[in-house]
């Protein structure tokens, strides 16, 4: 009877030992099914944030290209307004001067005609020196026309004298800067200086 208790007894013990291997076994392939299941999950996201970081690497390369394009090019177009700013200037130092010398004759005038462009003013400064009196006359366009009809005018500036110096301040527009010598019989030297400076209108 001892033999037999003996033997059921290590029965139990062996049965519960392979309870327990079992219960060890499936709890250890349930984790490594779930590590498994987690690993290709962040397999996935992996993947997928490389190919995210590829995108953006590539569109990043690309908006830099387009940056460095876009540099070039407004590099280019400063350098172009600079010239024609130049340019611009240029033109405007050549309409605003005129320095000459000559003789003016009884009852003949000389002119000089001055260019203020949109979006300046424009300082205008005369000097003449003669050796009789002589009439210094600024007119705009208009005012010139209504004279030559024989109409009333008005004018921006009259002077006379044998040497005159002054200045005016005058917006937009052309206008002309006439010397008249006013005597019937007696011509006269003429030192005749016509100089513009421009100021931007702000």
């Amino acid at each position: 009877m001892k033999s037999v208790r003996t033997y059921l007894i290590s029965l139990i013990i062996l049965a519960m030992a392979a309870s327990v291997f079992a219960v060890l076994w499936l709890t250890t392939y349930f984790n490594y099914a779930s590590y498994e299941t987690n690993y290709e999950n962040l397999q996935i996201q992996y993947n997928m944030l490389e190919s995210n970081y590829t995108n953006l690497e590539h569109n990043y390369n690309s908006l830099q290209n387009q940056y460095q394009t876009l540099q070039t090019q407004y590099s280019s177009l400063q350098s172009q307004y600079s010239n024609l700013n130049n340019t611009y200037w240029n033109i405007l130092t050549f309409l605003g001067q005129s320095n000459f010398s000559t003789t003016l004759q009884p009852d003949y005038f000389a002119y000089r005609s001055v260019v203020v462009p949109n979006g300046f003013y424009g300082t205008i400064y005369i000097t003449t020196s003669t050796s009789i009196p002589v009439d210094v006359v600024v007119l705009d366009l208009y005012n010139l026309i209504q004279a030559a009809e024989g109409y009333s005018y008005q004018y921006y500036l009259y002077d006379q004298g044998t040497y005159i110096n002054d200045n005016l301040s005058v917006g937009p527009g052309l206008y002309v800067v006439i010397v008249y010598n006013p005597s019937n019989t007696t011509a006269t030297p003429l030192s005749f200086t016509v100089t513009t400076v421009y100021t931007p209108i702000s």
